[in-house]
This record gives structure tokens, sequence and C-alpha cells, in this order.
């Protein structure tokens, strides 16, 4: 393999993934993050943001606070080519960015912008968390839609701050929480139940048009594949995302899987493509898409990158947690269950409350970010 003469790195998508890789490389390489927003934000953090906005004040920072050695492209990848990526900033102009390696961390696409923002300034996010809550707050009737992990933390942190409140939660599937064990999802349900929340299981909403994603959108009513019909003051969408993965269909449609996901090797890199990597929530990995399994790709990453770049092939390769049932759920901020294997499920609070519930991964984010907690 021969050392190319360009040793910069560029990286597509500027959220956990991204993100943090961006910073360990830029240790040691030029690193470029392509991202339309000027800031990180850590996305667990988000059920905590909607009732407590100020908690926003640590969860979303600038990348130049986060990243100040990294080169920052305000843009969005709209193409990637064999060249490298066309990106397209906010006025619509078009550029050809190219670098030594390039990686592929560009996320998951969202109805709404509860978990992720598309665009807009840090002000503009915590003025939305604000706004958000303040819906919250004059609601009686909250209509959550998606018992994965931010459907049921977001019904937790709203009975908490809010306990008069009607919440119901409809999930599509036979129980709450598919990614992990029946005896964590169990635990959760039935701390929701107790609490009052009305959980709709099996059942999906039937809309004559688009769905309602808005959170700012008006209240209504809408009926399940069953015929109920269940009423809100304010509808909370909280389906999980799309692989965020257009951008390669000119060029690469091979490359994806049947679910839009890119198909990556054991070193993470695309087949085919012997500078380019992918991580994060679009690789088509076996695996739960969540924060912990992430971290557990960048090592392998930045070894691999830093091999290429040094001409050498990648030796270290990525295991995919296929099956694994981990997951730490909260449930208010004194509240949740945890899932280690092979440690077992911990349903204790003061278990939940440190390992999550206080701080929402905040502290250790930062830290990762080389910010203090």
């Amino acid at each position: 393999m021969s050392k190319t003469t360009d040793t910069s790195v560029v990286i597509y998508g500027g959220g956990m993934a991204g993100g943090l890789l961006a910073r360990k490389l830029s240790r040691k390489v030029h690193v470029r993050l392509v991202d339309p927003l000027p800031f990180f934000e850590i996305p667990m953090a988000a059920p905590r943001n909607l009732v407590e906005p100020a908690f926003a004040d640590k969860a979303v920072f600038a990348f130049s606070e986060a990243l100040p050695d990294v080169e920052h492209i305000a843009a969005r990848l709209v193409e990637f080519t064999t060249e490298g990526g066309i990106v397209e900033d906010a006025d619509g102009k078009r550029t050809l960015v190219t670098g030594g390696v390039s990686v592929l961390a560009t996320g998951s696409r969202f109805a709404n912008e509860l978990v992720r923002a598309t665009s807009g300034s840090m002000l503009d996010r915590k003025a939305y968390y604000r706004r958000f809550h303040d819906r919250l707050k004059n609601a009686q009737r909250v209509l959550i839609v998606g018992g994965g992990p931010i459907g049921v933390e977001i019904a937790g942190e709203i009975l908490e701050t809010w306990p008069g409140k009607k919440v119901t939660l409809v999930e599509a599937g036979p129980r709450l929480l598919a990614g992990t064990s029946e005896t964590a999802a169990t635990h959760a349900a039935d701390f929701l139940r107790q609490r009052g929340v009305d959980i709709v299981l099996g059942e999906r909403l039937q809309f004559d048009g688009g769905t309602p994603a808005d959170p700012f959108g008006e209240a209504g009513s809408v009926v399940t594949s069953t015929g109920r019909e269940l009423a809100y003051d304010l509808l909370v969408w909280s389906i999980g995302g799309r692989p965020n993965t257009a951008y390669m269909s000119p060029h690469f449609a091979d490359s994806l899987d049947a679910a839009g996901r890119i198909k990556v090797g054991p070193d993470l890199r695309v087949p085919g493509l012997e500078r380019v990597f992918a991580i994060g929530d679009i690789t088509d990995l076996d695996e739960n898409k969540m924060a912990a399994h992430i971290k557990g790709q960048l090592p392998v990453a930045e070894a691999n990158i830093l091999s290429i770049l040094e001409g050498r092939p990648p030796a270290k390769t990525y295991q995919a947690k296929t099956g694994n049932p981990m997951m730490a759920l909260t449930l208010g901020k004194r509240a949740g269950v945890v899932h280690l294997p092979p440690l077992g499920v911990f349903k204790a609070k003061w278990i939940a409350r440190k390992i999550k519930a206080e701080n929402m991964l905040v502290p250790l984010y930062r830290k990762a970010l080389g910010l203090g907690r």
C-alpha cells in the first residue's frame, strides 16, 4: 500500500461518531469536519432538555470550543464521488472536498428536530428546547409515538416534572424497548403504568396525509389501526430515524443494503473503497445503534485511518455487538433500569441515577471532547 501525499482526513457528519473521531484524530493529523451545524449536541440529553431547557447549556456547545484543532466546513454532503464529497452550504453553493481519507458519519434523518437539529445556531437550538418546554407545560394530554429509548425516557421526564399530565405511549411492536431484554422493558413499562401512562402496544396510527411530526402543531386526535381514537394536546413523534445516506446513491448504490445503510468490512472501510470509512448509525453492522457501540468503533477507525495515511494496511477489526441487549434507560432524574451484560438487569434507582439519570451522560461526553464537566 502506497502512502498518500494528502495526509488530511475529511469527516462528513459532526454527531456522536464524527465529532468524537474528529477530536481523536486532530491530535495527529489535519481534520476537516463537514457539518451544516456550528455546534455539537449530546443527544442523550434531549429528553431532559425538553423539561429543563437550561440543561442544554451543558449539552450543546460550539465545534470551535470542543474541536479547536479541527477545520469546520459548514455544509452538508449531497453526493459522494470517486474524487471526494460534493458538499452544499446554506446558500446552495456546491464544492468538492477531498482528503487522504474520507469518513462517512452522517447519522440518521428524523421526522423532526427532537433529537438532532438540521439547521440554525446554538441559540436557535436552545430556543427550540424552551419552546418545546412551554408546549409540554401547557399540554394536559400528551401522546408519544414510539416506544424506543427516546419515547420512554420522554415519558419518564414528563411524569416526574408534571405528575398530573395524561400521557399515552403508542408502540407498533409487541412491547416497549425492543433493543434490550424483556426484563428491562417490562420494568420500564410497569414503572410508567404505575404512574398513569396508558401504553398502547401493537397498534399504528392511521393518517390521511403526512404524519403530524411537528411538535408545535395544533391539538387534535388520531385513530389507531384497531379503530381506537386518541385525543391529544401535544403529539411527540419519537420514531427512530432512517440512515442519512442518499448521497451514496448516484455512484455507490451497491454499497448500500436494503435499509439504506452503508456496508462496511471488519476494518470499518467501505468494501471496494480503500480510503473510505463509515461509522456510527449509518453502517450495516448488526447491532443496536447506540452511543456505547459507536464508542467501541472509534479506536478501530482511528488506528486504521492512521495506518492508511502511513502507507500500512489496516490491522484492527471491529466485532459487531449483535444481540447485545445493553441499555441504560432513565425514567426521570431519580429512576431507570440498566442492563449490563453479562452482569444482568439492575432496577435499583440509585444505580440508574449514578450511571445515567442524574446527568444524562453529559459530563462523560464533555470530558471526551476536552471540556469541563
